[in-house]
C-alpha cells in the first residue's frame, strides 16, 4: 500500500509539473528541490560533505570515470562499488535483473563511451522515477490500458514498476534470438513499443499484426534516416525517452518536441558555438539521494529550439539530439583553428547524395581522416556525389576538406549501441 501510495503522490505530482507553463514557475521548484538536495547530500554523502553551504556553482563538475571512481563516498547508503559490480555482471550474464542489494535496485549502463556506469536507485526513487516515467507517457490516464513492449538490451525492476493498474508491461530480451524475440513482441500486441532505433528498424519487417499507436525511441540518436523509416512503416510521430544511466532526461511532447525533465533537473549548459545553440548539458538530478547526481557533465551534443514548442510548457525545448562529444568531427581551417563538424550536418550530406541508403557510418580515424561505410555500397558515381558534398560541407564551414575512404559497411549487432559518427573524442572548441 505505501508503495501505491508513493506512485500516486508521484504520478500526480509529474503531471502537475508537465503543464507548467511558466519558466519561473518551473526556477522557483527548481531552486527549492536544490536546496534540499544540496542540504542532504553534504549531511549524508561523505564526498559532498566538504561543500556544505556552498553554492551550486562551486560543487565539483563530475563525469563517469570521477563518479564511479568515488563511488563509494559519493553514496548516501555506504555501499561499496566491489560489492556492487559482481551483482550487476551477475544480473547482466544470467539475465536475472531480480536481483537487489538491500532491496536498492543495481544496473550497469552499455558503456559505449568507454566507462561502464553503475546505478544505484532506492525503492522510493525507483516508484518516483515509474511514476514521472508514466506521466509523461500516457497522457490519457493510467486507466488507459495500454500495452507497452520495451525491447531493451538489459532488463530492471525499474521498468517493472510501470506495471501499474491499466498499465501492462513487459520486457523483452534482445539477447534472445532475434527470430524468437520478434516473435513474442508480435504476439504482445503492443500498443506502445519502445525501443532502440535499430530495433525499431528491424521491427519493420514483422507482420502487420504489429501496429503499435506510438513509436517511442530510447537509447541512441535517432536520426532523420531512422525516423523515416519508421514512421513510413508504423504510421505514427516517433517519440523520443532521452534517458541516461544518470536518470530520465527528458521526452516528447504532443508536439513532438524534447523537453528536458525540469523542474526534476537542474541543467547547465556548456555551450559549443558562438551562436549558443548547441551545448553539452551539466545536470543536477533533484530527486536522486542514494546515488547523488550534481554537476554530471554528460556526453551529450544537444541542440536548443529556436521558436518556442506550441504545446506551451515551459521546459527547455530540444531541438535535437545530436549524439555525443565523442560523435563530433573535427577539422582546421587555413590557420590551423579547430572547425567543428557536428553529426546532424554529416547526416544531412548522407541522405541527400546517397539513395536508397540503408545504414551509414562515419569514423574520423586520424585528425583529417574519415572512413566512410555504407550499405548498400553505391555505384562509384554516387560515391562521388557523397565525397563532391562532404567537401562542399567543410568548405562552408571554413575548414581544409578531409581526406575520404569510402567502403562497404557491416552493420552491427543490436546488441550495440550504434553511433553513426564516431570521433577521436573531445577537443576544445572555438568561444
Amino acid at each position: 500500500m505505501r508503495q501505491i501510495a508513493t506512485f500516486l503522490t508521484a504520478y500526480a505530482r509529474a503531471r502537475r509539473f508537465n503543464r507548467l507553463r511558466r519558466r519561473s514557475e518551473i526556477e522557483r521548484i527548481a531552486q527549492r528541490g536544490l536546496q534540499d538536495l544540496q542540504q542532504f547530500a553534504a549531511r549524508r554523502s561523505p564526498f559532498y560533505q566538504r561543500y556544505a553551504g556552498a553554492p551550486l556553482h562551486e560543487w565539483p563538475i563530475m563525469n563517469k570515470p570521477t563518479w564511479m571512481g568515488e563511488f563509494d563516498r559519493i553514496n548516501t547508503v555506504g555501499a561499496k562499488l566491489d560489492d556492487l559490480l559482481p551483482l550487476a555482471l551477475r544480473a547482466e550474464s544470467t539475465r536475472d535483473f531480480s536481483r537487489s542489494w538491500r532491496g536498492h535496485t543495481v544496473g550497469l549502463s552499455s558503456g559505449t563511451s568507454g566507462h561502464r556506469g553503475l546505478f544505484l536507485v532506492s525503492p522510493r526513487e525507483r516508484v518516483q522515477w515509474a511514476a514521472t516515467l508514466v506521466a509523461r507517457m500516457l497522457p490519457y490516464g493510467l486507466l488507459s490500458h495500454e500495452r507497452v513492449a520495451f525491447v531493451f538490451r538489459a532488463g530492471s525492476p525499474l521498468y517493472e514498476s510501470i506495471g501499474t493498474l491499466g498499465v501492462q508491461f513487459r520486457f523483452f530480451d534482445q539477447a534472445n534470438p532475434w527470430q524468437e524475440l520478434a516473435t513474442k513482441v508480435c504476439l504482445f500486441r503492443p500498443t506502445i513499443l519502445v525501443a532502440q532505433p535499430q530495433v525499431l528498424r528491424l521491427l519493420t519487417a514483422a507482420p502487420d499484426s504489429l501496429r503499435p499507436r506510438r513509436v517511442v525511441s530510447v537509447a541512441e540518436v535517432l536520426d532523420e534516416l531512422d525516423r523515416a523509416q519508421l514512421e513510413h512503416r508504423f504510421g505514427t510521430q516517433v517519440e523520443q525517452i532521452y534517458q541516461a544511466t544518470e536518470g530520465l532526461l527528458g521526452t516528447t511532447c504532443e508536439s513532438g518536441t524534447i523537453h528536458l525533465n525540469e523542474p526534476y533537473l537542474i541543467v547547465e549548459p556548456d555551450w559549443l558555438d558562438r551562436n549558443r545553440s548547441r551545448f553539452i548539458p551539466i545536470i543536477t538530478d533533484l530527486w536522486r539521494r542514494t546515488q547523488p547526481v550534481i554537476r554530471y557533465r554528460l556526453n551529450d551534443i544537444l541542440r536548443t529550439r529556436s521558436a518556442p514548442c506550441p504545446c506551451g510548457r515551459a521546459a527547455l525545448a530540444i531541438e535535437a539530439i545530436e549524439g555525443r562529444s565523442d560523435d563530433l568531427l573535427w577539422l582546421r581551417d587555413r590557420s590551423g583553428a579547430q572547425v567543428p563538424v557536428f553529426s546532424d550536418l554529416l547526416t544531412r550530406v548522407v541522405m541527400q547524395r546517397v539513395p536508397a541508403l540503408q545504414e551509414y557510418e562515419i569514423v574520423e580515424v586520424d585528425r583529417g581522416h574519415w572512413r566512410v561505410g555504407l550499405s548498400p555500397l553505391p555505384p562509384d558515381s554516387v560515391q562521388g556525389e557523397l565525397v563532391a558534398g562532404l567537401i562542399s560541407l567543410s568548405e562552408s564551414l571554413g575548414a581544409e576538406p578531409p581526406t575520404l575512404k569510402i567502403d562497404s559497411l557491416i552493420t552491427p549487432p543490436t546488441s550495440a549501441k550504434r553511433r553513426r559518427v564516431r570521433g577521436l573524442g573531445a577537443t576544445s572548441c572555438a568561444s
